[in-house]
C-alpha cells in the first residue's frame, strides 16, 4: 500500500507543511474517539452505571493507555511510525463501535479499554513525527500545533455533541457512531497522505530544512541504554511528569473546584475552563514562536514554571476567601496560571525531542513512549487521589498545595535541564565538516 512507502528526500515548503498537518489531524481524531464527558450522564444512566464505577474504569483504561503508549513508541521506531499509525486509527474505528454497541456495565468496561489501548499505539507515532517533518527552528510551534490537537478535541466533541444530540434523540451512543465515522475518514486521509522518512534521511538532524548534521548512530540497539543513562532524559521526564499533577487536576477538576470553591454557577465555571484553555491554546503558539526564533527551550520552561507558581500561590491564597473572593481577580489568577503554562509544553517537547536525536535518531517513539508511560502515572495519581483529599479536607485548599508543590518540583528539575549542542547556525567551516543538504522535492 502507498502509505508503506517511504520519503527517500526530506520534504520542504508547503509539503512538509501539509504532512505536519495531517499528523495534527491524526492526533485531533484520536482525541476526539472516546470523549464522553459531553453525554456522560446520559451513558451513566442507559446502563445504570455509578459515577465511581466510570472512575474505576477510566482509571483501568489509563493504565492500558500508558502501556500501550510505550509499546506503540517501540513499534513506531522498529516498524515505521505510519506504518502502526495507519492500522490502528482504522481499529480505533472499530473499537468505538464495539463502544457503541455496549449494553451493559461489563461490555463497556472492556470497550472503553480496547479503545484506550488501540488509542494509545495509534498516538505514540504522532510525536515522532513531528520530530521527523520539523527542523529544530519550527519544533516548538509544530509541537505546540500538536498539542491543539489533544486540547481542542475537548472543545470539538462538546460543540458535536450540542449540534447533533438532538437530532439523535439524545443518544450517547450516537456519538460513538460520528466519532468512528471520523476516525473511518481520518484513517483514509492519513493512509493516502503520510509517508515514513528513509532511514538515512530520518537520521539527520536539522536546524532548517536544507542545514542538518549527521550523529554517530550506535551499534546494537544501545540507544536506549545510552538514553536512560543521561540525565537530560531523567530531568525532562521527572519535571513534566510533576506539572501533570497541575495539568491533571485542571482537565478534570477545574469546573468542580471552581464551583465548590468560590460559590460561582456551573456556567460561569465553564465559561472561566474555557477562557484558561483558550488562552493557553492561543499563546503557547506566541511562547513557541519565540523558543524557535531565539533556540531557548529551557529559558521558556524554567520561566513558565516560576510564573505558574506565582500565579498558583496567588490563588491559592485566594481560596480562602471562598465565596467572598473577588470574581475578577478570581479570573485574573486564574487565566495567568494558564498563561504560564502555555511557555512550557512546546519548549518541552522540542528540547526533549532535540537531547534524544543526539543520543539516536531512531528511538524516539521509545523515548516519548517511556515519557507516556510516566506521565500517565502522575495523571492517574492525580485523578484518583485527589477527589479523596478534598473529600477528606472538605475543601480544595490541600489538593492546591500539593499541586503547587508540584509545581514548584517542576520548576526546579526544568532548571537541572542540560543543554543542546548544535542548535544555532554554524560557520561555513562546521558546515562542510557536518552539513547534510537535501534537495527541495
Amino acid at each position: 500500500m502507498s502509505y508503506r512507502t517511504l520519503l527517500t528526500e526530506y520534504p520542504v515548503g508547503a509539503r512538509r507543511r501539509v504532512l505536519l498537518a495531517v499528523v495534527v489531524l491524526a492526533l485531533f481524531i484520536s482525541a476526539f474517539e472516546g470523549q464522553l464527558a459531553p453525554v456522560l450522564p446520559l451513558l451513566l444512566d442507559d446502563l445504570g452505571m455509578s459515577l465511581k464505577t466510570y472512575g474505576l474504569i477510566t482509571a483501568a483504561s489509563l493504565i492500558f493507555g500508558a502501556l500501550a503508549g510505550y509499546l506503540g513508541g517501540e513499534l513506531a521506531d522498529r516498524v515505521g511510525r505510519v506504518r502502526i499509525l495507519v492500522p490502528f486509527m482504522f481499529l480505533s474505528a472499530a473499537a468505538c463501535l464495539f463502544m457503541a454497541t455496549a449494553d451493559s456495565v461489563a461490555h463497556f468496561a472492556l470497550a472503553r479499554i480496547v479503545l484506550a489501548f488501540v488509542e494509545g499505539v495509534a498516538v505514540a507515532g504522532t510525536q515522532p513525527l513531528i520530530r521527523d517533518f520539523t527542523p529544530r527552528m519550527g519544533r516548538a510551534q509544530a509541537f505546540a500545533f500538536w498539542s491543539w490537537g489533544s486540547v481542542g478535541a475537548n472543545f470539538f466533541a462538546a460543540a458535536v455533541a450540542s449540534a447533533t444530540l438532538g437530532v439523535f434523540g439524545n443518544q450517547w451512543r450516537s456519538q460513538l457512531f460520528i466519532m468512528a465515522g471520523a476516525a473511518l475518514v481520518g484513517a483514509i486521509v492519513v493512509a493516502l497522505t503520510l509517508r515514513d522518512l528513509a532511514p538515512e534521511v530520518r537520521r539527520a538532524v536539522r536546524l532548517t530544512e536544507r542545514e542538518a548534521h549527521t550523529v554517530e548512530v550506535p551499534q546494537g540497539g544501545k540507544g536506549l541504554g545510552l538514553l536512560l543513562a543521561r540525565r537530560a532524559f531523567w530531568t525532562h521526564v521527572l519535571a513534566m511528569s510533576f506539572l501533570y499533577v497541575l495539568l491533571a487536576t485542571m482537565n478534570a477538576y477545574a469546573q468542580t473546584m471552581l464551583v465548590q470553591q468560590f460559590g460561582v454557577s456551573v456556567r460561569a465555571a465553564s465559561a472561566m475552563t474555557m477562557v484558561f484553555w483558550l488562552s493557553n491554546l492561543a499563546m503557547s503558539l506566541v511562547f513557541a514562536r519565540i523558543s524557535d526564533r531565539t533556540q531557548r527551550r529551557k529559558a521558556l520552561m524554567v520561566g513558565g514554571g516560576v510564573a505558574a507558581t506565582i500565579f498558583l500561590g496567588a490563588f491559592l491564597a485566594l481560596m480562602g476567601q471562598g465565596s467572598e473572593a473577588s470574581a475578577s481577580v478570581v479570573i485574573v489568577l486564574f487565566v495567568g496560571v494558564g498563561v504560564a503554562l502555555a511557555s512550557i509544553f512546546g519548549p518541552w517537547m522540542a528540547s526533549f525531542s532535540e537531547h534524544v536525536e543526539e543520543v539516536h535518531p531512531d528511538i524516539q517513539g521509545r523515548a516519548f513512549g517511556l515519557n507516556h508511560l510516566l506521565n500517565r502515572t502522575f495523571i492517574l495519581a492525580t485523578v484518583l487521589f485527589a477527589p479523596r483529599v478534598v473529600e477528606a479536607t472538605g475543601g480544595w485548599e490541600r489538593w492546591m498545595t500539593i499541586a503547587w508543590v508540584a509545581t514548584v518540583l517542576f520548576t526546579v528539575t526544568a532548571a537541572l535541564v542540560p543543554g543542546v549542542t548544535g542548535r544555532h547556525s554554524r560557520t561555513d567551516t562546521d558546515a562542510e565538516a557536518g552539513a547534510v543538504t537535501q534537495p527541495a522535492s
